[in-house]
């Protein structure tokens, strides 16, 4: 019993992974022992749906990535901060092209045979159905929900960006895209030198 709930477990686990793709790009290393304070920037307004265009969405992001921070030996100083944090959400309505496999089906037919049946000719019809046969394929074109949530981190004294991590990905739900949120944030860290 006990090892069906941990296969279950693990099948759900594998079930709520992040349809997200991950990247970053870095200037320079952060590391807790150049910089050790932050302070977040204004949030911009560059925001192209209502999905992550509200409080919820926007603490959830802030309290994530803070963790995040948090984690690595950095601190809140709204004063005099190393590292400035910005972040940028978006979704966008994007065309996807799918392939769809294209099969054709030969009519089942009736086929003349010859067998032996002691040393003499026996003709007899057998049926066939034949297996359908790949002829290619067919692009199907779809309108998809496609989000992002970009996390900057810029030096103040150089007013440089040093590193930027973001996280795309489809965003048909918009109540499991916030939910996510955390998540995702969690595993644009994990991108962090």
């Amino acid at each position: 019993m006990k090892r069906i709930l941990v296969f279950l477990g693990m099948m759900v686990g594998l079930a709520s992974c992040s349809s997200y793709d991950y990247y970053s790009v870095s200037n320079k290393p952060v590391n807790s022992a150049k910089y050790r304070t932050y302070a977040w920037l204004p949030e911009s307004r560059s925001k192209a749906s209502s999905t992550y265009d509200n409080d919820i969405a926007t603490d959830k992001i802030v309290d994530a990535a803070s963790e995040e921070l948090n984690k690595r030996g950095l601190t809140l100083n709204n004063n005099n901060p190393d590292l400035l944090i910005k972040y940028t959400a978006v979704v966008n309505k994007e065309t996807k092209v799918y392939e769809e496999p294209m099969y054709y089906n030969p009519p089942p037919r009736l086929s003349p045979r010859v067998g032996y049946y002691r040393g003499r000719a026996v003709y007899y019809y057998a049926y066939t159905d034949p297996f359908p046969v790949y002829v290619g394929s067919r692009a199907r074109k779809m309108q998809v929900k496609a989000g992002s949530i970009m996390i900057d981190i810029i030096e103040r004294k150089s007013s440089k960006l040093i590193w930027r991590g973001w996280a795309e990905g489809e965003v048909n739900d918009p109540q499991k895209a916030i939910n996510d949120i955390p998540t995702v944030v969690a595993n644009i860290f994990k991108k962090l030198p």
